[in-house]
Protein backbone atom coordinates (compact mmCIF):
# COMPACT_ATOMS: atom_id res chain seq x y z
CA UNK A 1 0.00 0.00 0.00
CA UNK A 2 1.49 3.40 -0.66
CA UNK A 3 2.37 5.70 2.16
CA UNK A 4 0.42 8.50 3.61
CA UNK A 5 2.64 10.95 1.59
CA UNK A 6 1.93 9.41 -2.01
CA UNK A 7 -1.55 9.22 -1.24
CA UNK A 8 -1.56 12.98 -0.32
CA UNK A 9 0.42 13.64 -3.64
CA UNK A 10 -2.33 11.68 -6.16
CA UNK A 11 -4.89 13.50 -4.66
CA UNK A 12 -2.74 16.39 -5.99
CA UNK A 13 -2.85 15.32 -9.48
CA UNK A 14 -5.27 17.29 -11.98
CA UNK A 15 -8.00 15.26 -13.00
CA UNK A 16 -7.09 15.92 -16.63
CA UNK A 17 -3.57 16.91 -17.28
CA UNK A 18 -3.86 19.48 -20.23
CA UNK A 19 -0.10 17.95 -21.60
CA UNK A 20 -1.79 15.11 -22.63
CA UNK A 21 -5.71 15.36 -22.86
CA UNK A 22 -5.16 18.20 -25.53
CA UNK A 23 -3.90 15.25 -27.60
CA UNK A 24 -6.89 13.56 -26.80
CA UNK A 25 -9.06 16.11 -27.82
CA UNK A 26 -7.52 16.83 -30.93
CA UNK A 27 -8.91 13.44 -32.21
CA UNK A 28 -12.33 13.99 -31.06
CA UNK A 29 -13.74 12.42 -33.89
CA UNK A 30 -15.33 15.09 -35.78
CA UNK A 31 -15.92 13.87 -39.51
CA UNK A 32 -14.35 16.53 -41.37
CA UNK A 33 -13.58 20.46 -41.50
CA UNK A 34 -17.21 20.93 -42.09
CA UNK A 35 -18.15 19.21 -38.87
CA UNK A 36 -15.92 20.61 -37.13
CA UNK A 37 -17.35 24.37 -38.15
CA UNK A 38 -20.69 23.47 -37.58
CA UNK A 39 -20.27 23.23 -33.65
CA UNK A 40 -19.28 27.13 -34.03
CA UNK A 41 -22.44 27.73 -36.19
CA UNK A 42 -24.53 26.08 -33.65
CA UNK A 43 -23.01 28.54 -30.94
CA UNK A 44 -23.55 31.07 -33.24
CA UNK A 45 -27.23 30.38 -33.98
CA UNK A 46 -27.71 29.65 -30.02
CA UNK A 47 -26.54 33.33 -29.64
CA UNK A 48 -29.50 34.43 -31.65
CA UNK A 49 -27.22 35.48 -34.41
CA UNK A 50 -28.78 36.41 -37.96
CA UNK A 51 -25.51 36.24 -39.67
CA UNK A 52 -22.72 33.62 -39.65
CA UNK A 53 -19.45 34.29 -42.22
CA UNK A 54 -16.95 31.62 -42.46
CA UNK A 55 -13.84 33.62 -43.74
CA UNK A 56 -10.84 31.51 -45.44
CA UNK A 57 -6.87 33.09 -45.73
CA UNK A 58 -4.62 31.60 -47.61
CA UNK A 59 -0.89 32.19 -48.41
CA UNK A 60 1.35 30.37 -50.79
CA UNK A 61 3.20 27.43 -49.95
CA UNK A 62 6.82 26.90 -51.18
CA UNK A 63 7.35 23.14 -53.39
CA UNK A 64 7.88 20.27 -51.43
CA UNK A 65 9.43 17.31 -52.73
CA UNK A 66 10.08 16.85 -56.11
CA UNK A 67 7.44 19.15 -57.03
CA UNK A 68 8.27 22.76 -58.25
CA UNK A 69 4.87 23.97 -58.29
CA UNK A 70 3.97 26.86 -55.70
CA UNK A 71 0.42 26.49 -54.48
CA UNK A 72 -2.28 28.43 -52.02
CA UNK A 73 -2.72 26.43 -48.79
CA UNK A 74 -5.59 27.51 -45.99
CA UNK A 75 -3.15 29.33 -43.16
CA UNK A 76 -6.51 30.67 -41.25
CA UNK A 77 -10.23 30.47 -40.68
CA UNK A 78 -12.27 32.71 -39.02
CA UNK A 79 -16.06 32.62 -38.05
CA UNK A 80 -18.07 36.11 -37.57
CA UNK A 81 -21.62 36.40 -36.16
CA UNK A 82 -23.47 39.08 -35.25
CA UNK A 83 -25.59 37.30 -32.24
CA UNK A 84 -25.70 38.70 -28.66
CA UNK A 85 -21.83 38.55 -27.78
CA UNK A 86 -20.18 37.25 -24.80
CA UNK A 87 -19.92 39.54 -21.61
CA UNK A 88 -15.94 38.77 -19.93
CA UNK A 89 -17.27 36.17 -17.60
CA UNK A 90 -19.07 34.07 -20.25
CA UNK A 91 -15.76 34.53 -22.48
CA UNK A 92 -13.19 33.19 -19.48
CA UNK A 93 -14.91 29.68 -19.65
CA UNK A 94 -15.81 29.73 -23.32
CA UNK A 95 -12.39 27.73 -24.04
CA UNK A 96 -12.66 25.38 -21.01
CA UNK A 97 -13.02 21.80 -22.16
CA UNK A 98 -16.45 20.65 -19.82
CA UNK A 99 -17.82 23.61 -18.88
CA UNK A 100 -20.22 26.30 -20.59
CA UNK A 101 -23.65 28.26 -19.77
CA UNK A 102 -26.40 25.42 -21.02
CA UNK A 103 -24.86 22.19 -19.47
CA UNK A 104 -28.12 21.78 -17.98
CA UNK A 105 -30.02 22.88 -21.03
CA UNK A 106 -32.50 20.81 -22.88
CA UNK A 107 -33.90 23.33 -24.89
CA UNK A 108 -30.74 24.18 -27.59
CA UNK A 109 -28.47 22.73 -29.82
CA UNK A 110 -25.56 22.80 -27.21
CA UNK A 111 -25.25 21.26 -23.33
CA UNK A 112 -22.36 19.43 -23.52
CA UNK A 113 -19.73 22.48 -23.09
CA UNK A 114 -17.28 21.31 -25.25
CA UNK A 115 -17.89 22.26 -28.30
CA UNK A 116 -15.80 25.41 -29.34
CA UNK A 117 -12.90 23.83 -28.17
CA UNK A 118 -13.14 20.70 -29.23
CA UNK A 119 -13.79 21.60 -32.15
CA UNK A 120 -11.12 23.99 -32.60
CA UNK A 121 -8.09 22.03 -32.10
CA UNK A 122 -9.67 18.71 -33.82
CA UNK A 123 -8.51 21.53 -37.00
CA UNK A 124 -5.93 24.00 -35.40
CA UNK A 125 -3.74 23.87 -32.56
CA UNK A 126 -4.46 27.92 -32.24
CA UNK A 127 -7.94 29.18 -31.35
CA UNK A 128 -8.66 33.20 -30.57
CA UNK A 129 -12.01 34.16 -29.73
CA UNK A 130 -12.95 37.92 -29.88
CA UNK A 131 -16.79 38.97 -28.62
CA UNK A 132 -17.90 42.74 -27.90
CA UNK A 133 -21.13 44.03 -26.35
CA UNK A 134 -21.75 47.83 -26.34
CA UNK A 135 -18.55 48.86 -28.04
CA UNK A 136 -16.48 46.69 -25.56
CA UNK A 137 -14.05 43.93 -27.11
CA UNK A 138 -12.54 40.67 -25.15
CA UNK A 139 -10.47 38.87 -26.29
CA UNK A 140 -8.49 35.11 -25.45
CA UNK A 141 -6.69 32.30 -26.96
CA UNK A 142 -5.99 28.59 -26.37
CA UNK A 143 -2.89 27.84 -27.72
CA UNK A 144 -1.87 23.64 -27.98
CA UNK A 145 1.79 23.93 -28.61
CA UNK A 146 1.93 26.80 -25.30
CA UNK A 147 0.13 24.09 -23.12
CA UNK A 148 2.51 21.38 -24.16
CA UNK A 149 5.55 23.51 -23.71
CA UNK A 150 4.68 24.87 -20.44
CA UNK A 151 2.67 22.22 -19.21
CA UNK A 152 -0.15 24.51 -18.56
CA UNK A 153 -3.35 23.86 -16.64
CA UNK A 154 -5.27 26.95 -16.56
CA UNK A 155 -7.26 28.88 -19.61
CA UNK A 156 -5.71 31.79 -20.46
CA UNK A 157 -6.63 35.33 -19.25
CA UNK A 158 -9.46 37.40 -20.76
CA UNK A 159 -7.96 41.02 -21.82
CA UNK A 160 -10.31 43.88 -23.08
CA UNK A 161 -8.85 44.89 -26.65
CA UNK A 162 -9.77 46.50 -29.60
CA UNK A 163 -11.73 45.22 -32.48
CA UNK A 164 -9.92 42.88 -34.70
CA UNK A 165 -10.24 44.66 -38.04
CA UNK A 166 -8.20 43.13 -39.91
CA UNK A 167 -10.01 40.51 -39.97
CA UNK A 168 -13.44 41.86 -39.83
CA UNK A 169 -12.61 43.81 -43.07
CA UNK A 170 -13.28 40.82 -44.75
CA UNK A 171 -16.37 40.29 -43.70
CA UNK A 172 -20.25 41.00 -45.73
CA UNK A 173 -21.64 44.17 -44.64
CA UNK A 174 -21.08 46.07 -41.52
CA UNK A 175 -20.18 45.06 -38.50
CA UNK A 176 -22.90 43.81 -35.49
CA UNK A 177 -23.49 46.08 -32.47
CA UNK A 178 -22.48 42.78 -30.47
CA UNK A 179 -21.13 39.70 -31.78
CA UNK A 180 -18.09 37.22 -31.86
CA UNK A 181 -15.51 36.39 -33.97
CA UNK A 182 -13.51 32.81 -33.59
CA UNK A 183 -10.44 32.58 -35.17
CA UNK A 184 -8.26 29.36 -36.16
CA UNK A 185 -4.63 29.77 -36.93
CA UNK A 186 -1.64 27.00 -37.14
CA UNK A 187 -4.21 25.01 -39.38
CA UNK A 188 -2.34 21.65 -39.31
CA UNK A 189 -5.74 19.25 -39.17
CA UNK A 190 -7.65 20.42 -41.80
CA UNK A 191 -9.06 17.64 -44.39
CA UNK A 192 -8.91 20.25 -47.46
CA UNK A 193 -6.07 22.78 -48.22
CA UNK A 194 -7.51 24.75 -50.28
CA UNK A 195 -10.55 27.44 -49.99
CA UNK A 196 -12.13 26.45 -53.23
CA UNK A 197 -12.16 22.40 -52.64
CA UNK A 198 -13.18 23.34 -49.02
CA UNK A 199 -16.21 24.98 -49.70
CA UNK A 200 -17.47 22.40 -52.27
CA UNK A 201 -17.45 20.04 -49.27
CA UNK A 202 -18.69 22.44 -46.88
CA UNK A 203 -21.47 23.57 -49.03
CA UNK A 204 -22.63 19.49 -49.12
CA UNK A 205 -22.50 19.23 -45.31
CA UNK A 206 -23.67 22.17 -43.94
CA UNK A 207 -26.53 22.86 -46.16
CA UNK A 208 -28.13 19.75 -45.37
CA UNK A 209 -27.27 20.43 -41.16
CA UNK A 210 -28.95 23.52 -41.44
CA UNK A 211 -31.29 23.20 -43.80
CA UNK A 212 -34.42 24.61 -41.54
CA UNK A 213 -32.23 27.38 -41.15
CA UNK A 214 -31.62 28.23 -44.52
CA UNK A 215 -35.14 27.62 -46.04
CA UNK A 216 -38.33 30.41 -46.00
CA UNK A 217 -40.48 28.24 -43.79
CA UNK A 218 -39.64 29.37 -39.97
CA UNK A 219 -42.21 27.48 -38.21
CA UNK A 220 -39.21 24.95 -37.73
CA UNK A 221 -36.01 26.55 -37.31
CA UNK A 222 -35.52 30.55 -38.04
CA UNK A 223 -33.80 32.15 -40.54
CA UNK A 224 -30.07 32.77 -40.69
CA UNK A 225 -28.35 34.21 -42.82
CA UNK A 226 -24.89 31.74 -43.57
CA UNK A 227 -22.26 32.59 -45.75
CA UNK A 228 -18.94 31.32 -47.50
CA UNK A 229 -16.38 33.82 -48.27
CA UNK A 230 -12.97 33.41 -49.98
CA UNK A 231 -10.12 36.31 -48.88
CA UNK A 232 -8.40 34.57 -52.19
CA UNK A 233 -8.08 37.51 -54.88
CA UNK A 234 -10.78 37.64 -56.46
CA UNK A 235 -12.80 37.62 -53.57
CA UNK A 236 -15.96 35.22 -53.57
CA UNK A 237 -19.46 34.70 -51.06
CA UNK A 238 -21.26 31.88 -51.20
CA UNK A 239 -24.56 31.84 -49.72
CA UNK A 240 -25.82 28.98 -48.58
CA UNK A 241 -29.17 27.19 -49.70
CA UNK A 242 -30.71 24.37 -48.41
CA UNK A 243 -30.16 20.80 -48.99
CA UNK A 244 -33.21 19.02 -48.14
CA UNK A 245 -33.44 14.91 -48.34
CA UNK A 246 -37.01 15.16 -48.59
CA UNK A 247 -36.89 17.99 -51.19
CA UNK A 248 -40.11 20.03 -49.94
CA UNK A 249 -37.67 23.36 -48.72
CA UNK A 250 -37.78 26.50 -50.64
CA UNK A 251 -35.23 27.84 -51.66
CA UNK A 252 -32.90 24.93 -52.03
CA UNK A 253 -29.97 23.75 -54.07
CA UNK A 254 -31.09 21.59 -56.43
CA UNK A 255 -30.12 22.78 -60.09
CA UNK A 256 -33.11 24.17 -61.94
CA UNK A 257 -36.09 23.98 -58.76
CA UNK A 258 -33.87 26.56 -56.64
CA UNK A 259 -37.79 28.00 -55.96
CA UNK A 260 -39.72 24.99 -56.10
CA UNK A 261 -40.49 21.50 -54.39
CA UNK A 262 -39.85 18.23 -56.39
CA UNK A 263 -41.64 15.85 -53.42
CA UNK A 264 -44.60 15.56 -52.92
CA UNK A 265 -45.74 14.87 -48.76
CA UNK A 266 -46.06 10.94 -48.16
CA UNK A 267 -49.45 10.82 -46.00
CA UNK A 268 -50.92 14.20 -44.02
CA UNK A 269 -47.92 16.85 -44.00
CA UNK A 270 -50.09 18.87 -41.38
CA UNK A 271 -50.56 15.42 -39.22
CA UNK A 272 -47.01 13.81 -39.38
CA UNK A 273 -46.40 10.44 -37.39
CA UNK A 274 -45.92 10.93 -33.44
CA UNK A 275 -44.34 9.17 -31.05
CA UNK A 276 -44.60 9.53 -27.70
CA UNK A 277 -42.00 8.82 -25.94
CA UNK A 278 -41.01 8.34 -21.48
CA UNK A 279 -37.86 9.53 -20.82
CA UNK A 280 -38.32 9.81 -17.22
CA UNK A 281 -41.15 8.46 -15.06
CA UNK A 282 -44.07 10.76 -15.60
CA UNK A 283 -42.29 12.77 -18.24
CA UNK A 284 -42.77 12.01 -22.03
CA UNK A 285 -41.20 14.06 -25.46
CA UNK A 286 -42.61 13.87 -28.96
CA UNK A 287 -40.79 12.35 -32.01
CA UNK A 288 -41.99 13.08 -35.37
CA UNK A 289 -41.86 11.42 -38.51
CA UNK A 290 -41.88 13.07 -41.97
CA UNK A 291 -42.03 11.24 -44.86
CA UNK A 292 -41.87 12.71 -49.03
CA UNK A 293 -41.84 11.11 -52.17
CA UNK A 294 -40.58 11.99 -55.59
CA UNK A 295 -43.61 13.74 -57.91
CA UNK A 296 -43.83 11.52 -61.02
CA UNK A 297 -42.52 14.16 -63.34
CA UNK A 298 -39.08 14.30 -60.75
CA UNK A 299 -38.93 10.55 -60.98
CA UNK A 300 -39.29 10.29 -64.69
CA UNK A 301 -35.69 12.68 -65.48
CA UNK A 302 -34.14 9.43 -64.42
CA UNK A 303 -30.98 8.80 -62.08
CA UNK A 304 -28.35 9.97 -64.72
CA UNK A 305 -29.28 13.72 -64.73
CA UNK A 306 -27.92 16.27 -62.59
CA UNK A 307 -31.03 15.63 -60.63
CA UNK A 308 -31.05 12.07 -60.29
CA UNK A 309 -27.32 12.61 -58.99
CA UNK A 310 -28.28 15.31 -56.11
CA UNK A 311 -31.37 13.00 -55.03
CA UNK A 312 -28.89 9.62 -54.91
CA UNK A 313 -26.42 11.43 -52.42
CA UNK A 314 -29.30 12.19 -49.87
CA UNK A 315 -30.33 8.43 -50.12
CA UNK A 316 -30.59 7.65 -46.03
CA UNK A 317 -32.88 8.82 -42.93
CA UNK A 318 -32.03 12.31 -41.50
CA UNK A 319 -32.01 12.53 -37.77
CA UNK A 320 -32.90 15.96 -36.66
CA UNK A 321 -32.18 17.32 -33.44
CA UNK A 322 -33.56 20.78 -32.05
CA UNK A 323 -33.87 21.73 -36.07
CA UNK A 324 -30.46 20.80 -36.86
CA UNK A 325 -29.50 17.58 -38.45
CA UNK A 326 -27.42 15.42 -36.20
CA UNK A 327 -27.00 11.99 -38.37
CA UNK A 328 -27.72 10.82 -41.53
CA UNK A 329 -27.83 7.38 -43.13
CA UNK A 330 -29.72 3.92 -43.39
CA UNK A 331 -29.19 2.16 -39.97
CA UNK A 332 -30.09 -0.97 -41.50
CA UNK A 333 -33.60 0.47 -42.02
CA UNK A 334 -33.30 -0.46 -45.89
CA UNK A 335 -30.51 -1.24 -48.69
CA UNK A 336 -28.83 1.87 -49.41
CA UNK A 337 -27.12 0.51 -52.69
CA UNK A 338 -30.93 -0.29 -54.15
CA UNK A 339 -30.53 3.53 -56.43
CA UNK A 340 -34.40 3.25 -56.10
CA UNK A 341 -34.54 4.32 -52.98
CA UNK A 342 -33.39 7.78 -54.14
CA UNK A 343 -36.80 9.19 -54.54
CA UNK A 344 -37.98 9.35 -50.97
CA UNK A 345 -37.03 10.79 -47.95
CA UNK A 346 -37.38 10.45 -43.91
CA UNK A 347 -36.93 12.89 -41.25
CA UNK A 348 -37.13 12.10 -37.81
CA UNK A 349 -37.34 15.10 -35.65
CA UNK A 350 -35.99 15.04 -31.42
CA UNK A 351 -35.67 17.21 -28.60
CA UNK A 352 -32.47 17.35 -26.55
CA UNK A 353 -34.45 15.54 -23.67
CA UNK A 354 -34.15 12.04 -25.70
CA UNK A 355 -30.10 12.53 -26.18
CA UNK A 356 -29.81 9.88 -23.91
CA UNK A 357 -32.04 7.70 -25.86
CA UNK A 358 -31.16 8.32 -29.66
CA UNK A 359 -27.43 8.18 -28.31
CA UNK A 360 -26.32 11.11 -29.38
CA UNK A 361 -22.71 12.03 -29.35
CA UNK A 362 -21.37 14.79 -27.39
CA UNK A 363 -19.97 16.40 -30.73
CA UNK A 364 -23.29 16.37 -32.46
CA UNK A 365 -22.13 13.96 -34.64
CA UNK A 366 -24.07 10.29 -34.25
CA UNK A 367 -27.04 8.64 -33.08
CA UNK A 368 -25.70 5.57 -31.85
CA UNK A 369 -27.87 2.17 -31.25
CA UNK A 370 -30.79 3.73 -33.31
CA UNK A 371 -31.20 0.39 -35.74
CA UNK A 372 -34.05 -1.81 -37.02
CA UNK A 373 -35.68 -4.17 -34.82
CA UNK A 374 -38.99 -6.38 -36.08
CA UNK A 375 -41.05 -8.43 -33.39
CA UNK A 376 -39.48 -11.26 -34.71
CA UNK A 377 -35.68 -10.25 -33.22
CA UNK A 378 -37.18 -9.18 -29.83
CA UNK A 379 -39.12 -12.59 -29.68
CA UNK A 380 -35.67 -14.66 -30.58
CA UNK A 381 -34.23 -12.63 -27.85
CA UNK A 382 -36.61 -12.39 -25.00
CA UNK A 383 -39.12 -14.89 -25.85
CA UNK A 384 -43.14 -14.33 -26.30
CA UNK A 385 -43.19 -11.65 -23.03
CA UNK A 386 -41.07 -9.55 -24.89
CA UNK A 387 -43.89 -6.67 -23.77
CA UNK A 388 -42.55 -6.56 -20.99
CA UNK A 389 -39.11 -6.01 -21.54
CA UNK A 390 -40.69 -3.22 -23.94
CA UNK A 391 -42.22 -2.02 -20.78
CA UNK A 392 -38.88 -1.30 -19.16
CA UNK A 393 -36.57 -1.00 -21.81
CA UNK A 394 -37.38 3.24 -23.27
CA UNK A 395 -34.83 2.70 -25.62
CA UNK A 396 -35.78 -0.85 -27.06
CA UNK A 397 -39.42 0.96 -27.63
CA UNK A 398 -38.35 4.00 -29.54
CA UNK A 399 -36.26 1.48 -31.83
CA UNK A 400 -39.12 -0.96 -32.35
CA UNK A 401 -41.61 2.29 -32.74
CA UNK A 402 -39.53 3.71 -35.62
CA UNK A 403 -38.81 0.68 -37.22
CA UNK A 404 -42.50 -0.24 -37.37
CA UNK A 405 -43.81 3.16 -38.70
CA UNK A 406 -40.75 3.58 -41.26
CA UNK A 407 -41.60 -0.23 -42.47
CA UNK A 408 -44.95 0.72 -43.34
CA UNK A 409 -44.38 3.96 -44.75
CA UNK A 410 -41.06 2.78 -46.70
CA UNK A 411 -43.31 -0.35 -48.41
CA UNK A 412 -45.63 1.80 -49.86
CA UNK A 413 -43.56 4.35 -51.34
CA UNK A 414 -41.54 1.86 -52.94
CA UNK A 415 -44.52 -0.04 -54.32
CA UNK A 416 -45.31 3.72 -56.30
CA UNK A 417 -41.52 4.08 -57.12
CA UNK A 418 -40.98 0.59 -58.48
CA UNK A 419 -44.49 1.19 -60.46
CA UNK A 420 -43.57 4.23 -61.63
CA UNK A 421 -39.66 3.38 -62.84
CA UNK A 422 -40.67 0.21 -64.61
CA UNK A 423 -42.42 2.37 -67.24
CA UNK A 424 -39.87 5.61 -66.70
CA UNK A 425 -38.34 6.73 -69.65
CA UNK A 426 -34.51 7.92 -69.26
CA UNK A 427 -33.94 10.18 -71.55
CA UNK A 428 -30.17 9.71 -71.74
CA UNK A 429 -30.64 5.95 -72.97
CA UNK A 430 -32.08 5.18 -76.61
CA UNK A 431 -34.93 3.24 -77.58
CA UNK A 432 -33.79 0.51 -79.05
CA UNK A 433 -36.96 -0.33 -81.42
CA UNK A 434 -36.17 3.32 -83.22
CA UNK A 435 -32.17 1.84 -83.64
CA UNK A 436 -33.25 -1.12 -85.27
CA UNK A 437 -36.08 0.22 -87.29
CA UNK A 438 -33.43 2.59 -88.39
CA UNK A 439 -30.46 0.15 -89.44
CA UNK A 440 -32.71 -1.77 -91.51
CA UNK A 441 -34.23 0.99 -93.16
CA UNK A 442 -30.62 2.44 -94.10
CA UNK A 443 -30.10 -1.58 -95.78
CA UNK A 444 -32.55 -1.18 -97.91
CA UNK A 445 -33.60 1.33 -100.74
CA UNK A 446 -35.02 4.04 -99.14
CA UNK A 447 -38.06 5.85 -101.23
CA UNK A 448 -38.79 9.07 -100.54
CA UNK A 449 -40.86 10.12 -97.15
CA UNK A 450 -42.83 13.00 -95.72
CA UNK A 451 -40.03 13.53 -93.55
CA UNK A 452 -37.36 13.82 -96.51
CA UNK A 453 -39.52 15.26 -98.46
CA UNK A 454 -39.93 18.21 -95.89
CA UNK A 455 -36.34 18.18 -95.14
CA UNK A 456 -35.64 19.06 -98.51
CA UNK A 457 -33.85 22.69 -98.78
CA UNK A 458 -32.83 22.90 -95.24
CA UNK A 459 -29.89 23.62 -94.22
CA UNK A 460 -28.03 20.64 -91.48
CA UNK A 461 -27.98 23.54 -88.95
CA UNK A 462 -31.96 24.03 -89.42
CA UNK A 463 -32.49 20.18 -89.33
CA UNK A 464 -30.81 20.31 -86.01
CA UNK A 465 -32.29 23.21 -84.65
CA UNK A 466 -35.70 21.40 -85.18
CA UNK A 467 -34.48 18.22 -83.72
CA UNK A 468 -33.62 20.04 -80.92
CA UNK A 469 -37.15 22.61 -80.46
CA UNK A 470 -38.94 18.58 -80.44
CA UNK A 471 -37.15 17.05 -78.12
CA UNK A 472 -37.04 19.61 -75.45
CA UNK A 473 -40.68 19.68 -76.10
CA UNK A 474 -40.47 16.00 -75.42
CA UNK A 475 -37.94 15.99 -72.35
CA UNK A 476 -40.12 16.18 -69.22
CA UNK A 477 -40.00 19.33 -67.62
CA UNK A 478 -38.11 20.68 -70.78
CA UNK A 479 -35.30 19.10 -70.47
CA UNK A 480 -34.71 20.42 -66.76
CA UNK A 481 -31.81 18.87 -64.94
CA UNK A 482 -30.12 17.59 -67.81
CA UNK A 483 -26.66 19.81 -68.71
CA UNK A 484 -26.26 21.37 -72.20
CA UNK A 485 -24.08 18.44 -73.33
CA UNK A 486 -26.56 15.67 -72.22
CA UNK A 487 -29.37 17.67 -74.53
CA UNK A 488 -26.48 17.79 -77.42
CA UNK A 489 -25.75 14.02 -76.69
CA UNK A 490 -29.64 13.55 -76.98
CA UNK A 491 -30.15 15.78 -80.06
CA UNK A 492 -27.44 13.37 -81.64
CA UNK A 493 -28.97 9.99 -81.38
CA UNK A 494 -32.19 11.77 -82.62
CA UNK A 495 -30.70 13.21 -85.46
CA UNK A 496 -28.93 9.74 -87.10
CA UNK A 497 -32.77 8.22 -86.91
CA UNK A 498 -34.97 7.92 -89.18
CA UNK A 499 -37.88 6.39 -87.96
CA UNK A 500 -38.61 7.21 -84.19
CA UNK A 501 -41.65 7.11 -81.55
CA UNK A 502 -43.38 9.64 -78.73
CA UNK A 503 -45.25 9.90 -76.79
CA UNK A 504 -48.07 12.58 -76.07
CA UNK A 505 -51.89 13.37 -74.57
CA UNK A 506 -54.73 14.22 -76.14
CA UNK A 507 -58.74 13.63 -75.98
CA UNK A 508 -60.82 11.74 -78.72
CA UNK A 509 -60.17 8.25 -80.93
CA UNK A 510 -57.69 8.29 -81.88
CA UNK A 511 -54.66 6.39 -80.64
CA UNK A 512 -51.71 7.58 -82.48
CA UNK A 513 -50.54 9.70 -85.41
CA UNK A 514 -47.36 10.48 -87.59
CA UNK A 515 -45.73 13.46 -87.61
CA UNK A 516 -42.31 14.56 -88.91
CA UNK A 517 -39.12 16.13 -86.99
CA UNK A 518 -35.81 17.30 -89.69
CA UNK A 519 -35.73 14.05 -91.81
CA UNK A 520 -36.97 11.67 -89.67
CA UNK A 521 -40.44 9.97 -89.49
CA UNK A 522 -42.14 10.27 -85.90
CA UNK A 523 -45.53 7.69 -84.55
CA UNK A 524 -46.68 9.48 -81.68
CA UNK A 525 -48.71 7.24 -79.37
CA UNK A 526 -51.65 8.99 -77.18
CA UNK A 527 -51.38 8.14 -73.77
CA UNK A 528 -54.97 8.68 -72.98
CA UNK A 529 -56.12 5.95 -75.31
CA UNK A 530 -57.32 2.58 -74.04
CA UNK A 531 -54.38 1.34 -76.15
CA UNK A 532 -51.95 3.11 -74.36
CA UNK A 533 -53.08 2.18 -71.53
CA UNK A 534 -54.54 -1.32 -71.00
CA UNK A 535 -51.86 -2.73 -73.54
CA UNK A 536 -48.86 -0.70 -74.18
CA UNK A 537 -48.38 0.71 -71.01
CA UNK A 538 -48.43 -2.82 -69.05
CA UNK A 539 -46.21 -4.25 -71.30
CA UNK A 540 -43.51 -1.79 -70.77
CA UNK A 541 -43.53 -2.55 -66.94
CA UNK A 542 -42.66 -6.35 -68.01
CA UNK A 543 -38.62 -7.16 -67.05
CA UNK A 544 -38.01 -8.82 -70.18
CA UNK A 545 -38.31 -5.68 -72.82
CA UNK A 546 -38.27 -7.73 -75.77
CA UNK A 547 -42.04 -7.87 -75.92
CA UNK A 548 -42.33 -3.84 -76.08
CA UNK A 549 -40.11 -3.82 -78.29
CA UNK A 550 -42.29 -6.04 -80.86
CA UNK A 551 -44.87 -3.94 -80.30
CA UNK A 552 -42.56 -0.79 -81.21
CA UNK A 553 -41.23 -2.63 -83.85
CA UNK A 554 -45.44 -3.10 -85.23
CA UNK A 555 -46.11 0.67 -85.12
CA UNK A 556 -42.96 1.81 -86.19
CA UNK A 557 -43.22 -0.29 -89.48
CA UNK A 558 -46.36 0.94 -89.92
CA UNK A 559 -45.63 4.29 -89.62
CA UNK A 560 -42.83 4.01 -92.11
CA UNK A 561 -45.23 2.27 -95.04
CA UNK A 562 -47.53 5.24 -94.38
CA UNK A 563 -44.95 7.71 -94.72
CA UNK A 564 -43.77 6.49 -98.14
CA UNK A 565 -47.28 7.82 -99.17
CA UNK A 566 -47.70 11.06 -98.10
CA UNK A 567 -49.40 12.39 -100.93
CA UNK A 568 -52.55 10.51 -99.66
CA UNK A 569 -52.19 12.28 -95.69
CA UNK A 570 -56.27 13.28 -95.75
CA UNK A 571 -57.26 9.61 -96.56
CA UNK A 572 -54.41 8.48 -93.91
CA UNK A 573 -55.53 10.41 -91.38
CA UNK A 574 -59.21 9.42 -91.67
CA UNK A 575 -58.27 5.49 -91.47
CA UNK A 576 -56.11 6.47 -88.15
CA UNK A 577 -59.28 7.97 -86.65
CA UNK A 578 -61.19 5.34 -87.71
CA UNK A 579 -58.37 2.61 -86.74
CA UNK A 580 -58.59 4.24 -83.12
CA UNK A 581 -62.59 4.57 -83.17
CA UNK A 582 -62.81 0.84 -83.99
CA UNK A 583 -59.88 -0.35 -81.48
CA UNK A 584 -61.03 2.21 -78.39
CA UNK A 585 -65.05 0.26 -79.12
CA UNK A 586 -63.39 -3.44 -78.72
CA UNK A 587 -61.40 -2.72 -76.26
CA UNK A 588 -64.61 -1.07 -74.35
CA UNK A 589 -66.15 -4.43 -75.29
CA UNK A 590 -63.59 -7.09 -74.04
CA UNK A 591 -63.39 -5.39 -70.54
CA UNK A 592 -67.12 -5.27 -70.18
CA UNK A 593 -66.42 -9.22 -70.68
CA UNK A 594 -63.83 -9.97 -68.31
Amino acid sequence: MPDNGAEKNNHELPIIPAKTAIAAFRDAGYRNTASALAELIDNSIEANADTVQVITFEESVPPVGYSTRTVNKIVKIAVYDDGKGMGKDVLAIALQFGNGTRLESRKGMGRFGIGLPNASVSQCSRVEVYSWQNNECYSTYLDVDEIKQNKSQFTNAVKKCGMPTEILGHIEGDIGESGTLIVWSKCDRLDIARTSTLFRAMEKDLCRIYRHYLDNDISYGRKVDIKLISTVNPRSIQTLKANDPLYLLTPNNLPGYENESTNEPFGNPDEPIKIEIEYEPGKTSTVEMRFSCAKPETQALGGSTLIGKHYKANIGISFVRACREIDFGAFGFFDATDTRERWWGCEVRFEPVLDELFGVTNNKQHVRGISYLDRDELEDTYGPNYQEVLNDDKKLFLRLSLSQKFHLNHKNMMENIRQRNSSEKNPMKPDIGPIIGTDFIKKTKQPKTSATVKADGKSPAEIEDEVKKDVMLDLPQNGVGLSSAQIDSIVSQKLVLKIDKQFETWPGEQFFTIKTRGNTVVIVINKRHEFYQDLYEPISKLPDQKFITTLDLLMLAYAEAESEHFGSDAVLESIRSKWGYYLKGFLVEHKGRL
